[in-house]
């Protein structure tokens, strides 16, 4: 349903729970003696998987990324290997956050009320005249709703994303194949971290129209690119070309897009966790954004410069 993605957005952060739980299961050490196979198979996957060595272990790195269309095709063939060869899978950018279902029926009610903008404001005084023209072209197009010099900066940005991808049938994640993966052969899976949804929403609701610009500015240009852009990533992400995926303004849009703008972790504080785990025995698997991995100044490029051995496709320009 068009205009249903703000909302939905809200209670994908309300009602996201931890991944199905799985029994701590340490593979065979013959199994673990073959961990360097994983190289080989990564390099022919159709996804961007790394391997990174130290004196002490191997990480396994899957840059993942959401909405994948059902028309892509990728191999799992490598990923599943890695998995079944592994100590620990874990999700560092995961996070659970809880609330009653009395609250989240408030914070819906009152983030529908937030879509429109309060008496007497309007867009076009805040905005670059350049979005707003831009806007102008895509309501002509019927891409944006006619009112929106009116609509709220975070309202209309999840409009435009999600009239963008009309269309676009998605299929299988690769995240959601690790968690299936997990199930299937019960995998130990580190839990995820859990907390209070009220702190994040406070600040959603306290926040001012304005902060929300860069995010309609990002999603404009998704809009314009259209359901072809959505198909164009997906496929770029199947055939391992990385920049192609990251320079996509779909990938923009949700770096500037509360809620990820607002909770994403830094990257040194997930290059710190990425070292620590390549200081502990286990083979473990991570499953992280692409954005994460492979942008300037990202987790590959932390471990490069700390002197590991990193092997996978090339991430860098």
């Amino acid at each position: 349903m068009k205009g249903a993605s703000g909302a939905a957005a809200v209670l994908a952060v309300m009602m996201a729970g931890a991944p199905p739980s799985a029994s701590a299961q340490p593979p065979a050490q013959a199994e673990q003696a073959h961990v360097n196979d994983i190289v080989v198979t990564g390099r022919r996957s159709g996804i961007p998987l790394w391997t990174v060595r130290s004196e002490t272990t191997t990480l396994v790195l899957v840059g993942a990324i959401g909405g994948v269309s059902k028309t892509t095709k990728w191999d799992p063939e490598a990923l599943t290997e890695a998995l079944r060869k592994a100590d620990r899978v874990v999700f560092p950018e995961a996070h659970g956050y809880t609330a009653s279902p009395f609250s989240v029926i408030g914070w819906l009610a009152k983030y529908n009320k937030m879509g429109s903008l309060p008496k007497g404001r309007r867009l076009s005084a805040m905005a670059r005249p350049d979005d707003m023209r831009r806007l102008a072209a895509l309501a002509g197009r019927g891409m944006v709703r006619r009112d929106y010099d009116g609509r709220h900066p975070l309202h209309l940005a999840n409009d435009l994303r999600d009239r963008a991808r009309d269309g676009v049938k998605f299929g299988r994640s690769p995240a959601d194949y690790v968690l299936r993966t997990i199930k299937r052969y019960k995998l130990a899976l580190v839990p995820m971290p859990r907390s209070k949804a009220k702190p994040l929403i406070k600040d959603l609701f306290a926040s001012r129209p304005e902060e929300h610009l860069p995010c309609l500015h990002a999603a404009i240009a998704v809009a314009e690119a259209g359901p072809a852009e959505f198909q164009a990533r997906s496929d770029a992400w199947a055939a391992r070309r990385v920049q192609a995926v990251l320079a996509s303004p779909i990938e923009a849009a949700g770096r500037q897009c509360w809620p990820d703008a607002v909770v994403a972790e830094p990257g040194d504080g997930l290059t710190g966790r990425m070292k620590q785990l390549l200081g502990e025995p286990e083979v473990t698997v991570a499953v992280l954004s692409l954005g994460s991995l492979a942008a300037k100044g990202g987790i590959l490029d932390g471990l490069e410069a700390a002197g590991f051995d990193i092997q996978g496709p090339r991430w860098k320009e």
